[in-house]
């Protein structure tokens, strides 16, 4: 693909736009996905916007979901944003007076709001003790567990510094204390891997490294939970309605069908579906490879500059690589970025500082990585 632009461009076309290293934050979405979308457009056009053709195609997306996600193709629920399924799983809980939720509070807000609010239903929300940019292990996490602890939510990589929670040890811990294990998996979803045996909850929108359209997604339920996170939002698509006639009890549907209450969104899922089938088309090992790669070099070029990283020199895992603002300021670098084309984010880290974050994919080039860097230096 890289050897030839034209694949390239066909597949990624944002690539004939610049560069586009902010993969970590709104994406493109790649070629395949757009061509899934015009053809559901035109299907749609023509009053065809649910038929059996795309039913199987809402079947794929599941299955191709959950080789990803490391789950059962119908613990795959099709909702989006994060937001949303981290939502469900705060409502649908029947907490306890006094059970105790763990959350991290220097977390994306979809993923610090829903156990705060909690509050409400008598339950105590204990904020994870961290400094910003420090990694989460199992000791993080251990002093704060108590006999009241009765789920623990964490993101698979922080949105700033791209550092993994410990999951592989945090994981068999918190099982063997019957402790719920909740997922944001927004920024892990689709280039590195998030197969996590002991998650009980997992939800990523697609519009991050999924490289699919906003507003679809995933929400991972598994079966074992499934009786103790009861839907808390209900419509005919959830609930068994013969013929579109409530019924005098309420059943619920089998499946991935159980927590989505209404009509999905059926152009976003074709996007998603296309994109993801593209992933892992090109291998799933061989895209977290090459993309850790690249990271890598993003990480390497700017330490000889000077520049210090968001969560320090640990060369963990992480896609994600936020430079910290130097004494100068941003003000030049960024409009050389501007003027060259380089899309990266530009985010506030919690002591007031602003990064430049950078998350290269699979459609990035060991090039535009060069380009990048010496941009740094100018």
């Amino acid at each position: 693909m890289r050897a030839d632009p034209g694949e390239r461009a066909r597949l990624f076309p944002v690539t004939r736009e610049g560069i586009f290293l902010a993969h970590a934050a709104v994406a493109p979405i790649t070629g395949p996905a757009r061509e899934a979308m015009d053809h559901w457009s035109a299907e749609a056009a023509a009053g065809r916007q649910e038929n059996k053709e795309a039913w199987s195609r809402v079947r794929r997306t599941r299955e191709i979901a959950a080789k990803f996600i490391g789950c059962a193709w119908d613990e795959v629920s099709l909702l989006g944003p994060t937001a949303l399924g981290l939502g469900l799983v705060a409502q649908g809980i029947a907490w306890q007076e006094d059970d105790e939720v763990l959350y991290d509070p220097l977390d994306y807000p979809a993923n610090v709001y829903p156990w705060m609010d909690l509050t409400r239903r008598g339950v105590r929300p204990v904020p994870l003790l961290r400094q910003p940019g420090g990694p989460i292990r199992w000791e993080t996490i251990r002093p704060a567990l108590t006999a009241k602890t009765k789920l623990v939510s964490l993101a698979t990589a922080h949105y700033l510094s791209g550092l993994q929670p410990e999951l592989s040890i945090i994981g068999p811990e918190l099982k063997a204390r019957g402790i719920l294990l909740c997922l944001d998996a927004i920024q892990t979803l689709g280039v590195l891997p998030t197969e996590w045996a002991e998650a009980d909850f997992l939800a990523a929108d697609a519009h991050k490294w999924m490289l699919g359209p906003t507003g679809a997604g995933v929400f991972m339920v598994r079966r074992r939970v499934w009786d103790q996170l009861h839907p808390p939002l209900l419509g005919s698509w959830n609930v068994v309605s013969p013929e579109f006639l409530a019924q005098p009890r309420i059943v619920m549907e089998e499946g991935g069908r159980r927590y989505e209450p209404g009509s999905l969104n059926l152009p976003g899922i074709e996007g998603m579906r296309a994109s993801l089938e593209l992933l892992h088309e090109l291998g799933s090992r061989e895209v977290s490879a090459y993309v850790l790669d690249l990271a890598r070099q993003v990480r390497e070029g700017a330490r000889r500059k000077g520049l210090a990283i968001y969560g320090g020199d640990q060369e963990e895992n992480r896609v994600i690589t936020s430079l910290i603002e130097p004494p100068e300021g941003w003000d030049k670098t960024r409009r050389r970025m501007e003027k060259a084309g380089i899309q990266v984010s530009w985010r506030k880290e919690h002591t007031g500082k602003t990064l430049l974050r950078v998350s290269p994919h699979v459609s990035n080039t060991t090039g535009e990585i060069e380009t990048f860097l010496k941009l740094l230096e100018e």
